[in-house]
């Protein structure tokens, strides 16, 4: 099997921090590091950071009901084709179907509420799970796509 075809991960992360709003400059810093190491620039690095920031808030917020005795993890997975970010927290999970629509009238002029919308837009793929032991999990996945002259310079090849 060519090298390019194996999805094991080649850099993998995890951070353990307190539920404070404090921490999301932190955590936004630390997965847009992530993320430029896996060949993201520009407007993509922009959307994953906005993405991880809106995600981690609402688990802070909503799902640690912003304890500071509690725990989020924010996982971070590097694969040749994907980044793979997951956000845990304490709480006790939420429907993400069941979410009012952010653009309807009633939720347009609210400060709050679009969060996982701007994450389900931003990212490839968006899922929520609530553990069997406790918590829920948030994972966001952006395929790693690499343009015609990154394979290239990759692979060395000069043509």
């Amino acid at each position: 099997m060519p090298i390019s075809q194996l999805s094991g991960p080649l850099e993998t992360t995890s951070r353990t921090l307190d539920s404070t709003l404090e921490n999301l400059d932190l955590v936004e810093k630390v997965v847009l590091e992530f993320a430029q190491r896996a060949g993201f620039i520009g407007t993509d690095l922009e959307k994953i950071g906005l993405a991880v920031r809106e995600v981690v808030a609402n688990a802070i917020i909503h799902g640690n009901r912003l304890d500071s005795q509690k725990k989020f993890v924010v996982t971070m997975v590097r694969t040749t084709n994907q980044l793979r970010i997951a956000v845990w927290d304490q709480g006790d999970g939420f429907d993400v179907d069941r979410l009012p629509d952010p653009r309807s009238p009633e939720v347009l002029l609210r400060e709050s509420g679009r969060g996982t919308y701007l994450a389900r837009a931003f990212m490839d793929e968006f899922h929520v799970r609530t553990e069997p032991a406790g918590g829920t999990t948030v994972s966001l996945i952006k395929a790693i796509r690499k343009s015609r002259t990154q394979r290239k310079q990759a692979l060395g090849s000069s043509s």
